[in-house]
């Protein structure tokens, strides 16, 4: 799904820019079976083609300079809010590490992957929306009501701002996954910060 929904609505907002009636209830209802499987590999393609393009317009929303990577980041985050875990961000990349959780805990590595999973759809749906936003731009010189054009135009960007926002907070998540899962293989049992009293025996 990472790339077939992303796919499926850029697919429709092209379609949309060349002839909305294409996406009328009575066209869509009426596709068989093997039509809507060729539409969703299409689609899936489409999708696959246009993540490029989707990653490089979320670092539109990037806060830092764009020379700095996410993971680094995040690595420096978890240092400094746990002071007895120093990550070496330079010494091996965020793959690596997943490779490595990969072949030590694979449903660990398979519960961070779904972080990245999600970003790269919402990402994928968020340019989409924008393909949207451009398409009902270019409907206000030929409509009749401008207004209404205008206005699902800056609907479209609304969502498309709202979706990339909370596809960075998957990103995120998915880097704090990694990180915290190879501490979670390489911690050692007197480095938990988890300390049991000992029992005292009453001689009643």
């Amino acid at each position: 799904f990472a790339h077939l929904i992303p796919g499926g609505v850029a697919l429709a907002a092209v379609l949309f820019a060349l002839q909305p009636s294409w996406l009328e209830s009575s066209v869509l209802t009426s596709i068989g079976t093997p039509q809507l499987i060729g539409i969703s590999l299409f689609a899936y393609v489409l999708g696959y083609v246009i993540d490029p393009i989707g990653n490089r317009w979320s670092r539109v929303f990037r806060r830092s300079a764009p020379r700095v990577q996410l993971s680094r980041q995040v690595a420096k985050r978890i240092c400094s809010d746990h002071p007895n875990v120093a990550i070496d961000e330079n010494a091996l990349n965020w793959y690596t590490l997943l490779a490595y959780i990969k072949r030590r805990n694979l449903p660990m590595s398979q519960e961070s992957e779904r972080f990245n999973v999600t970003h790269i759809m919402l990402r994928g749906i968020s340019f989409g929306a924008l393909m949207f936003a451009g398409g009902f731009c270019l409907k206000i010189f030929t409509a009749p009501q401008a207004w209404k054009q205008a206005l699902f135009s800056l609907l479209s960007m609304a969502i498309a701002y709202i979706l990339m926002q909370e596809a960075i907070k998957f990103r995120i998540w998915f880097y704090h996954a990694i990180y915290q899962s190879v501490v979670a293989l390489t911690i050692k049992p007197e480095q938990l910060p988890v300390k049991y009293r000992k029992m005292i025996k009453s001689n009643d």
